[in-house]
């Protein structure tokens, strides 16, 4: 017989905790719940950010690696231009430049991975505005974001 806990106690567990975390909650007054929704929010944030730096990362390396670029030379950038359509508000696009050690450019479609997932949490955080650009260095794991009238 197994000392894991079946489904009933596992849904029970889970609404005990809840019912703490609620009374925690409801226990804090105006001041302090903003200040935890902000905590939250930032943790999250670096949360998605580190998953966004190390996709790309991965991806680029094995990009590298398999020789799936025009160039030798391994990815140092990567640069992301908004999408904007009707029924979406405005959000990083899943095609990219990945630029290289010498400069050159290879254009990258990072629709259906990891990457494109990430951006869109990373999206949610940031609220791009059309025509900006996130460039991500990926030696530094630097995010900057420019705007539609800064040179590239």
């Amino acid at each position: 017989m197994s000392d894991r806990p079946g489904p009933a106690h596992a849904t029970s567990s889970a609404l005990a905790t809840e019912s703490i975390i609620d009374r925690l909650l409801d226990a804090l007054d105006e001041q302090q719940l903003d200040e935890l929704a902000r905590r939250v929010s930032t943790r999250r944030f670096a949360r998605v950010e580190a998953r966004l730096l190390a996709a790309l990362r991965a991806d680029s390396a094995v990009l590298h690696r398999d020789g799936l670029t025009d160039h030798s030379e391994p990815v140092t950038h990567v640069t992301f231009s908004t999408h904007d359509n009707d029924y979406d508000p405005v959000c990083w696009g899943d095609n990219a430049v990945a630029r290289h050690e010498s400069g050159a450019k290879t254009p990258v479609d990072y629709g259906g991975t990891d990457v494109e997932h990430a951006l869109r949490d990373y999206s949610s955080f940031t609220c791009p505005i059309a025509g900006s650009r996130l460039v991500v260095d990926l030696n530094t794991g630097q995010f900057t974001v420019r705007g539609a009238w800064e040179p590239a």
